[in-house]
């Protein structure tokens, strides 16, 4: 995969700080901002325009996001509406083309792509639309090309550190960019006294680590652990099916994959306990994750 230039713009002392982002090659444009800023976005005639936009603001105790997606014909107004009637959020990424080629259609394609992909990142964004958007009905050839919008949207967000996007695709591989299959990482989950010890399984696929169907996650919560930043996120996924009964009394089972910044999230949701994932998570010949990723 070839390199991407962002080009990154501070605008000046009257904005203080409000910044624009571009790609080399793209039509699309990111204006990155704070609450503070939304008035001034009224005198910005190229925000008068289609565009999306996300709402977004730090959790307490959490390493994960909250965040708003939406769209608008004109996006700086709706900013601003958002601004009157919605308290929560600090900050704003705002989306448009620098051609004003976007429509609403395509922006309502946007807003729901984008959607979807937020809904597929459990570990790092929690979101927050009331309903889910309907999106647009538009030809292949357009379909694909906000498909490549959205994901110079993601490489945006992703790269400038604004939202950890962990997954961007639907289906899961276990064969690399080579065609080499991936490594699977293993973890031990004791259970109560007298039962075996159960594992959990973890690859690492696109700079992401993914926690495996069928990883046994223990069930007794260790008490230290409650206050712990991954406790909020380990409730999450009970209360939304992602663990099922097991033949164990002791453990959950995962029903579907999950992708996780750092191998030690995906540690403490199976082990209920903070640990150091790159040391526990290892292959079977007993290498840890650290050191197979220190040969790489």
């Amino acid at each position: 995969m070839r390199g991407k230039s962002i080009k990154l713009y501070i605008m000046g002392e009257k904005y203080k700080s409000l910044k624009t982002a571009e790609l080399s090659n793209w039509t699309g444009k990111a204006y990155i901002g704070q609450r503070k800023h939304v008035q001034m976005l009224q005198n910005i005639e190229e925000l008068a325009t289609p565009g999306i936009y996300i709402l977004i603001s730090e959790i307490e105790d959490s390493y994960q996001k909250k965040v708003y997606i939406g769209e608008a014909d004109e996006v700086n107004k709706r900013i601003a509406e958002h601004f009157k009637q919605k308290d929560w959020w600090n900050d704003f990424v705002i989306f448009i083309s620098k051609d004003t080629n976007l429509t609403k259609s395509h922006v309502r394609y946007l807003e729901r792509e984008l959607y979807e992909v937020a809904l597929k990142n459990k570990t790092t964004i929690e979101t927050i639309n009331g309903n889910t958007p309907p999106g647009s009905k538009m030809p292949v050839s357009e379909c694909d090309d906000m498909s490549d919008f959205n994901d110079n949207i993601i490489f945006v967000l992703n790269n400038l550190g604004i939202i950890d996007f962990t997954k961007t695709q639907t289906n899961s591989q276990n064969m690399d960019n080579t065609g080499k299959e991936r490594e699977v990482f293993y973890l031990s989950v004791p259970g109560a006294k007298g039962e075996s010890v159960k594992e959990a399984k973890l690859m690492i696929t696109e700079g992401t680590y993914r926690l495996l169907t069928g990883s046994f996650i223990r069930k007794d919560h260790v008490s230290s652990f409650a206050s712990h930043n991954y406790a909020k996120l380990r409730r999450q996924l009970e209360e939304e099916g992602f663990f099922e009964s097991s033949e164990s009394e002791s453990h959950f089972k995962l029903c579907k994959d999950i992708d996780f910044k750092s191998p030690s999230a995906a540690a403490a949701i199976v082990r209920n306990s903070s640990m150091n994932g790159r040391k526990e998570w290892k292959l079977k010949n007993g290498l840890s994750l650290d050191e197979f990723e220190n040969r790489q």
